[in-house]
């Protein structure tokens, strides 16, 4: 059998949290090796953040390799165990980091992941909370994100009741709040909170009528690439 390539400093990799029971990806965030040392591991922070909330979360890592020239994706489970706030990255950098811990021997991973879009204005798809619109920065059939008055918090692991508006058409909807965030202080708009959901209860018919919205977004951008 011929041997797995295993994860070493410098990789790229995709870092997945909150799987649901059909294993259909809710959020994958991006990440940089920095260290591997036995079966600790050190990734750089991820956007959006890891917080100490994290720590004990399950995750899987994956990350793409070549073989014969043909890209295969290979990955392991971990544990989230730390966050490091002071790493050395060099003598005179320090930064924020996630220390994971592998728990699986490697294995060929079908990493099913949902195509993110970032919706325009105009294009037919609202999503409220609360029955207010709120400003929604990408969706996919697994899930969104979106930001809103951060005077109308949600708690992060709350079930949430939502209108999803696909081209007039009105589509109620319950989704999980997977992570809560804030912008720094510093910035223009530290007025907003921002959540990151996870759909659940979604009717074939919306999902049918999502994923040719999702579609039709993408095969515009790609003619304008």
């Amino acid at each position: 059998m011929e041997k797995l390539v295993d994860i070493r400093p410098g990789m790229s990799v995709n870092v997945v949290i909150n799987v649901d029971i059909d294993k259909e990806i809710a959020d994958v965030r991006n990440a940089i090796v920095y260290d591997v040392d036995g079966v600790v591991i050190v990734l750089s922070q991820t956007n959006p953040p890891f917080t100490k909330y994290h720590i004990g979360t399950e995750i899987t890592v994956t990350y793409l390799v070549k073989k014969k020239e043909i890209p295969s994706r290979i990955g392991f489970s971990g544990k989230v165990i730390g966050i490091l706030n002071d790493y050395n990255l060099y003598s005179s950098n320090t930064v924020q980091a996630i220390n994971i811990v592998r728990e699986s021997e490697l294995k060929i991973y079908d990493l099913r992941m949902h195509y993110r879009v970032n919706p325009k204005s105009d294009s037919g798809i609202y999503l409220y909370v609360g029955g207010e619109k709120v400003n929604l920065l990408d969706i996919s059939i697994g899930g969104a994100r979106f930001c809103h008055p951060r005077d109308n918090p949600i708690e992060r692991g709350v079930m949430i009741k939502m209108i999803l508006i696909l081209d007039l058409e009105r589509f109620d909807i319950e989704a999980k709040a997977v992570n809560v965030w804030y912008p720094s202080e510093s910035e223009r708009r530290a007025d907003l909170e921002y959540v990151s959901v996870q759909f659940f209860k979604m009717d074939k018919k919306c999902s049918h009528s999502l994923s040719g919205k999702i579609l039709t977004i993408q095969r515009e951008f790609l003619s304008k690439t």
